[in-house]
């Protein structure tokens, strides 16, 4: 795969989407529970067809645009302030939208790729960062949620602490701190403990597995952007090598790596367990979709779900449901001609937003050589991976 869109030295395109092994021993500061409950396992609908505007190729001109309105401006954004507390290496942005409803609220944990940065000052106008190109900020001010947004920030070898068997477990510094965090945002605002999800991009795709399988008694559900399993080593991304005789799978992971990472909650047979929902580009050659197979395959054995699977297209792309006691326990979308970023589709429709400040569906189509770490794939992660949450009816 060429990776013009990464407009990196090829050592920098090597890391892309690794993460430092972190030996933090910080403590745990989420209190432990026996399960976050439940925000509802209906999973996505079955079939969108293609009736919306702005497909794939179709760009947004800002990063405010899409959304459904509702009580508050299309486009109208939650304010985000960097809070002064430092998190191990870590920053924390907390949106929180005016016009909060009286009771508690969700909130979601969103983590963005390697170097990307929460914003990216060095970008034009600042556009590259994952605040703007995902626009959860956008979603959480239309349907009354929180989002965090931990920054590790822009500067190369700035990445979470995920890979291999150092660095995450629960007590580890960076799974502890990013719990410390939510800690932190539900002593301030009313949040619903039962309603608290995490989501990421590439690095942080891997972090949401990280943090679903440590603090599964915080998390309720999870979705990922090109991410993998739990316990992965930098060998499960291919970087651009796949083929040319540079890297070979290295092989699946265990369920065990995940039953074992707190088994108050996973080894016990009443306690729920975390919901996943994967996003991943047939055309990723950083991420590659063997990736995604690995992750159904642990997270499958992880909850006790069985089966092969029931299978749709959603958004023009191959949706598929695992369930287990008649909820979604694990869903993926396979996007077909898709590459390795946030999906995205701007346009007016109600399931259409996120931003590509430079349009592209794959890294290697952006005659540009830039990355934006986003891809116009015709689906709006973050829309229907709140939905999936049960944030967006």
């Amino acid at each position: 795969m060429t990776m013009m869109k990464l407009g990196l030295g090829a050592v920098l395109v090597g890391a892309m989407v690794l993460a430092a092994c972190d030996d933090g021993n910080g403590d745990a500061t989420a209190t432990d529970g026996t399960s976050p409950g439940s925000s509802g396992g209906t999973g996505l609908p079955g079939s969108s067809g293609n009736t919306t505007s702005g497909g794939p190729g179709s760009s947004g001109t800002s990063p405010d645009g899409g959304g459904d309105g509702g009580a508050d401006p299309a486009g109208a954004e939650a304010p985000c302030t960097l809070d002064t507390k430092a998190y191990g290496s870590m920053k924390m942005w907390v949106c929180a939208p005016t016009g909060m409803p009286a009771g508690p609220a969700g909130l979601v944990v969103a983590m963005h790729g390697y170097t990307q940065g929460v914003v990216d000052p060095s970008s034009p106008n600042q556009a590259w960062g994952f605040k703007s190109t995902s626009q959860w900020a956008t979603l959480a001010q239309q349907h009354k949620f929180y989002v965090i947004f931990p920054d590790k920030g822009t500067q190369a070898f700035s990445w979470y602490a995920f890979f291999g068997t150092s660095g995450i477990a629960r007590s580890d510094l960076e799974p502890s701190q990013i719990a410390a965090m939510v800690k932190d945002v539900s002593a301030k605002y009313s949040i619903d403990p039962a309603r608290v999800f995490a989501n990421g991009l590439s690095a942080g795709a891997y972090m949401t597995t990280v943090m679903l399988a440590t603090y599964p008694d915080v998390f309720a559900a999870g979705s990922m952007f090109e991410g993998g399993a739990y316990g992965c080593s930098t060998s499960c991304a291919a970087l651009g090598k796949k083929g040319s005789g540079g890297w070979t799978w290295p092989g699946n992971h265990a369920a065990s790596l995940v039953t074992g990472a707190y088994p108050t909650v996973w080894q016990s047979a009443s306690a729920k367990k975390p919901r996943l929902l994967v996003f991943q580009g047939d055309a990723d050659g950083a991420v590659t979709p063997e990736n995604m197979a690995d992750v159904v395959q642990q997270w499958k054995g992880a909850t006790g779900t069985t089966g092969a699977g029931t299978t749709s297209t959603l958004k023009g792309h191959q949706y598929t449901e695992y369930t287990k006691d008649g909820q979604t326990q694990l869903a993926t979308i396979l996007m077909h001609g898709i590459g390795h970023g946030t999906p995205v589709d701007p346009g007016p429709g109600a399931d259409q937003g996120g931003w590509d400040p430079v349009p592209s569906q794959t890294a290697s189509s952006d005659a540009n050589a830039k990355q934006d770490w986003t891809n116009t794939a015709g689906i709006w992660g973050p829309y229907y991976s709140a939905k999936f949450f049960g944030l967006i009816p």
